[in-house]
C-alpha cells in the first residue's frame, strides 16, 4: 500500500499559524491596554480585527501555498518567511480597516507588539513542529523502507534526491545497479545489496515498501517485466520519467520524488488521513484490550499452568507488514511440545496450500481447546497492536516457514500491517480451506480498503465472536 502524500501536513501548520495570530494578538492588546478583548477606546473592536487579520492570512495562503517547502527551511530562512508573512498580513489589514474608516481606532502600539509576538510565536512553533512530527510519525506509522533500482548514470543523481528530500518517512536500504560489473560496494555510502539477476529474490525475502527504478530509457522495457512482478508482490513502484521543460507552460501536474518526476504504481493510494484515522482507532482499541487481558491473565494464567505446565503466553515469530519479522502473542493454548509434534501431523493437514489446520489437534489443551473457541487466546496480541507490529484489521501474519515457501503474488497479502481480525475470518474462517482463497480474501481486503471498511469488519467480528463462531 501507498501512503498518498496530501495536504494534512500544510493544514496543520496553517492550524498553527491560526492559532498564534489569536493569541498573539490577545496578548498585545492585553499588555497594551491590560485586557484581552477590552480597549479605553469604544470604537476598537478586538473580534472585528481578529476576524480581518485571519481572513487575510487564510486568503494568502488560498492564493499561494507558502509552506510547501515547510521541512526545507532553515531557522534563518524561517524567520525571513514568517516576517514576510506578517507583514503582507498587516499590510491587508490595513488596507481593509482604511477602508471601513477604521484605522484610527486601533492602536499602533497593538500593531507593532501583535507583529513582534506573533512573528516570535510562529518562529518557534514552526521549528518545535518540524523536530516533533518525526516522532509523531514514528508514533502513529512507521518509516518506508526504501531500495532503488537504477544504473551508473542515475545512481547517484536518485540517492541525492531521496536525501536531499529531508522526508522523514523513508529509510534508504539498499541499491542494485543494473548492467553493473560487479554486485558489491557502495554508491554515496549507499550498499550494494544485490545484482540485477536477484533483483526478484532480493525483493521477495527482504523488508520492503517502495522501490524507485531510474535507468536509460534504452533498457527500459527490459527491466518493466522485474516491475510487473515487483507490483505483483505489492510493493509501490516508483519509476523516474523524463520531463520535457516548456519555457511558457510553468505548471505541470505529475508527481514529484525529490527533484526527479516519477510515475508511481501502487495497488493502494490511500490518504494520510485515514492511515491516522486507523491508527488512532488500533491505538485507542489496543489499550481497551489490554485492559481487558490484565484480567484475563488473572483469571486464566493459574488454568493454563494447572493443565500444562509451561508459560501463560505464546510467543511465536510471525511476518508482519512486507517481510517485518515480530513475535506475536498468545494466550498458550497447546503443549510445551506443540511445534516439534506439527511435523508427524502435517499428513493431517485440512488446508490446501501453506497453512496447517486441524479439526481435533491432539496438541491443543482443553482450556485452549476453550480459549479458541471464544477467541481468548487473541487477547495477548493487543501488545502487538499497541505496539505498532499489528492492527485491529489487516490480514492474519504467516510464520517463517510459510513465508519461505510464497509467490510473488502472496506476498501482496503482506503488503498490509496485520491484523488481529480481517476479511477472511469475517468470511467465514472455518468453512475456508484453500490457502488460494484466503489469499484472494486478504487481497480484496488491501485492494478496497478504506477506515469505514475497518469498522464494519470490526463490527462482524464482535458480533461473530458473540455468537460463538470465534472470528479472531
Amino acid at each position: 500500500m501507498y501512503q498518498k502524500k496530501s495536504k494534512t501536513q500544510t493544514l496543520m501548520v496553517l492550524v498553527i499559524d491560526c492559532l498564534c495570530i489569536i493569541i498573539s494578538l490577545l496578548l498585545a492588546n492585553y499588555i497594551r491596554n491590560g485586557s484581552f478583548l477590552e480597549s479605553d477606546n469604544a470604537r476598537m473592536n478586538l473580534w472585528l480585527m481578529l476576524g480581518v487579520c485571519l481572513t487575510v492570512f487564510l486568503g494568502m495562503n488560498l492564493l499561494h501555498s507558502s509552506n510547501r517547502d515547510f521541512f526545507l527551511r532553515g531557522p534563518l530562512h524561517e524567520l525571513v518567511h514568517v516576517v514576510r508573512g506578517n507583514l503582507f498580513m498587516l499590510a491587508g489589514v490595513a488596507v481593509i480597516l482604511y477602508f471601513l474608516n477604521l484605522i484610527d481606532a486601533y492602536s499602533r502600539i497593538v500593531f507593532f507588539l501583535f507583529a513582534v509576538i506573533d512573528c516570535m510565536m510562529m518562529v518557534i512553533m514552526h521549528q518545535l513542529w518540524k523536530k516533533l512530527l518525526p516522532s509523531f510519525y514514528r508514533c502513529f506509522g512507521e518509516t518506508r523502507k526504501l531500495l532503488i533500482v537504477a544504473d551508473r548514470e542515475y545512481a547517484e543523481t536518485v540517492i541525492r534526491d531521496v536525501r536531499g528530500m529531508k522526508d522523514f518517512t523513508y529509510e534508504l536500504i539498499g541499491i542494485i545497479l543494473v548492467k553493473a560489473t560487479s554486485a558489491v560496494g557502495e554508491v554515496e555510502g549507499i550498499p550494494v545489496v544485490a545484482g540485477e539477476d536477484e533483483l526478484i529474490d532480493y525483493c521477495r525475502s527482504a523488508s520492503l515498501d517502495e522501490v524507485v527504478v531510474a535507468v536509460d530509457d534504452s533498457i527500459k522495457e527490459e527491466v518493466l517485466p522485474r516491475m510487473e512482478v515487483m507490483a505483483q508482490m505489492g510493493i509501490t513502484v516508483h519509476a523516474k520519467i523524463a520531463v520535457p521543460e516548456l519555457r511558457y507552460a510553468g505548471q505541470k501536474v505529475l508527481s514529484k520524488f525529490g527533484q526527479s518526476y516519477m510515475i508511481t504504481y501502487a495497488n493502494k493510494v490511500a490518504p494520510v488521513g485515514q492511515i491516522l484515522l486507523k491508527r488512532l482507532l488500533d491505538v485507542c482499541g489496543a489499550v481497551i484490550g489490554c485492559a481487558f487481558l490484565l484480567l484475563m491473565t488473572v483469571i486464566l494464567g493459574p488454568v493454563i499452568k494447572l493443565e500444562s505446565p509451561g508459560p501463560v503466553f505464546f510467543a511465536q515469530k510471525r511476518v508482519g507488514r512486507n517481510g517485518r519479522i515480530f513475535k506475536m502473542y498468545k494466550f498458550r493454548s497447546m503443549y510445551v511440545d506443540a511445534e516439534e509434534r506439527k511435523k508427524e501431523l502435517m499428513e493431517k493437514n485440512e488446508m490446501n496450500g501453506l497453512m496447517f489446520k486441524m479439526e481435533n489437534d491432539p496438541r491443543i489443551t482443553k482450556v485452549g481447546r476453550f480459549m479458541r473457541k471464544t477467541s481468548l487466546d487473541e487477547f495477548p496480541q493487543f501488545i502487538n497492536i499497541l505496539k505498532g507490529d499489528m492492527s485491529l484489521v489487516g490480514t492474519r501474519p504467516p510464520t517463517l516457514d510459510e513465508f519461505a515457501q510464497y509467490s510473488p503474488y502472496h506476498k501482496k497479502r503482506l503488503s498490509f500491517r496485520p491484523g488481529l481480525t480481517g476479511m477472511w475470518q469475517v468470511s467465514g474462517r472455518s468453512a475456508i480451506t484453500d490457502f488460494e482463497e484466503i489469499v484472494r480474501l486478504d487481497v480484496e481486503y488491501i485492494d478496497n480498503w478504506s477506515f469505514m471498511l475497518d469498522v464494519k469488519i470490526l463490527l462482524k467480528t464482535v458480533l461473530a465472536v458473540f455468537h460463538g463462531s470465534g472470528a479472531m
